[in-house]
């Protein structure tokens, strides 16, 4: 059995010009992101920080179709796409594009295993953790990486920092209606970041953006519906 969510139309539009706004800065002058979390986050348990990143992963599986637009300075692309995610870290990612172009992808953790076509479906994804961040899915703490965190009030920040990559998360700890962030630094430098909005009636996504600041570029998603899956078809994660 599954059941189908119609998510709030009106705050996914209000959201979207904004974040459009945003990534037009980003493109046209260059602007660097603010940082997450510059300092001053003590270390922290990383069972506490496994147990805030499963607050945000849903517990069974699911299908999200969405709506999606890529944005460069050369111009902008949309289409639609639908992501089956498996807990506890598998998503399959099939798109449609103008003219007829389509592709797919399975990403695993933090690594795309495969995608076809790989340029197009790479412009969407870019990197693994961002595009988790973007469905509301922070990641485990990685053993290799530190942890360091803190809750103020409902908010609460949280950072893995390995030896090449460091992810930071800052999410509240009631999801609907709240706004979750997350940042990706590799040596040192900001290569993508993800701001997800989540509905105000229940604890999934309703839109988000993706900026990647090296390519100036930037993805957004709007989610239009969820199925909640009673069982998944071994036969997605096969690459054709």
């Amino acid at each position: 059995m599954w059941q189908r969510l119609a998510l709030d139309c009106l705050r996914r539009h209000l959201y979207y010009p904004l974040a459009l706004g945003v990534v037009l800065v980003v493109a046209a002058c260059g602007v660097r992101i603010k940082d997450l979390a510059p300092s001053g986050l003590p270390p922290m348990d990383r069972g506490v920080a496994l147990e805030w990143a499963e607050a945000f992963r849903p517990d069974s599986a699911r299908r999200y179709d969405l709506r999606w637009t890529y944005q460069t300075q050369q111009g902008t692309t949309r289409g639609r796409a639908a992501v089956r995610f498996v807990p506890p870290d598998s998503v399959r990612f099939d798109y449609r594009a103008p003219f007829g172009r389509s592709g797919a992808a399975v990403i695993v953790g933090q690594e795309i295993l495969w995608s076809r076509p790989e340029e197009d479906v790479e412009r969407l994804i870019q990197i693994a953790p961002v595009f988790w961040a973007a469905m509301g899915i922070p990641l485990a703490p990685p053993l290799e990486a530190s942890v360091q965190g803190r809750q103020a009030g409902d908010v609460r920040t949280w950072r893995y920092a390995g030896p090449v990559d460091t992810l930071t998360y800052q999410g509240a700890a009631s999801l609907p209606g709240s706004t979750f962030r997350a940042q990706m630094r590799t040596g040192g430098e900001i290569v993508g970041t993800a701001e997800v909005t989540f509905a105000d009636s229940a604890p999934h996504p309703a839109a988000a953006t993706m900026l990647f600041p090296s390519s100036a570029s930037a993805v957004y998603f709007t989610i239009e519906a969820i199925e909640t899956l009673s069982a998944s078809d071994s036969t997605i994660w096969q690459e054709p």
